[in-house]
């Protein structure tokens, strides 16, 4: 029997029996990337990784494969795949379309939802908020994400919601510098818009909901420029 070994989890021996190894595998690199245990530029070596979860090689390197596929790690010919660097040109451009697919989920998710929708976004709200005073910008990002998925699931086109998924993990590393500054010193200001969405959900406004989510997205996107622009100039006065 194959073992993964996460160092995030309670039992960090459990057995691998509920999906392909190669999957589990890919979701717990994936996590760690997530979390911050695996950061841009770090050099994702098989072998070590085999070592690191606890199995043969041939899971991680599928696994690997898949990280690539997915925007979160790239492969450079002789040197091996590497956990992605941030890029303000790809922030720029990720951050646009963002923009445009999930302004127009919002729109359309607010036009289908129930009202129970608006009550469940309440709810990831009030969680949101709990993390991000608790600094806890993991926790956070997941009901943000659990949060928006609510509403834009609500729309019924999947194909839009799996194309928003994928650009989520993409922008991963870009949110988690964003949502950083949201959880200094237990500040929940930069999520000051959700209540905004929820009553534009409750109120069926739909022009107001996709109004709300463009530009939320559209202040974010000027927030993690200015603060990898403070992160360059740093590293080149070193």
């Amino acid at each position: 029997m194959a073992y993964l070994r996460d160092p995030g989890q309670a039992d960090p021996a459990a057995p691998v029996v509920a999906a392909p190894l190669a999957d589990q595998v890919f979701a717990l690199l994936r996590g760690w990337i997530i979390n911050g245990e695996l950061l841009p530029g770090d050099r994702l070596r098989i072998r070590d990784l085999a070592d690191r979860v606890g199995t043969s090689v041939m899971p991680v390197r599928e696994a690997v494969r898949r990280l690539v596929e997915s925007g979160l790690a790239v492969h450079e010919p002789y040197k091996g795949a590497t956990v992605r660097e941030l890029d303000v040109t790809e922030l720029e451009h990720a951050y646009d379309v963002r923009i445009l697919l999930e302004g127009e989920c919002a729109r359309l998710g607010t036009r289908a939802a129930p009202l129970v929708v608006a009550d469940r976004m309440q709810e990831h709200w009030e969680l949101l908020e709990q993390a991000a005073r608790n600094d806890d910008v993991t926790e956070a990002l997941h009901q943000d994400e659990l949060l928006l998925g609510a509403l834009y699931e609500a729309s019924g086109n999947t194909v839009l919601v799996d194309l928003i998924r994928g650009l989520w993990d993409r922008c991963r590393p870009y949110k988690v510098v964003w949502a950083s500054k949201a959880s200094e010193k237990g500040n929940v200001s930069l999520w000051h818009y959700k209540p905004d969405l929820i009553e534009a959900v409750r109120n069926r406004d739909s022009d107001a909901a996709a109004d709300i989510v463009r530009t939320s997205y559209q202040k974010a996107k000027t927030a993690i420029r200015e603060a990898l622009a403070r992160t360059k100039s740093s590293v080149g006065r070193v």
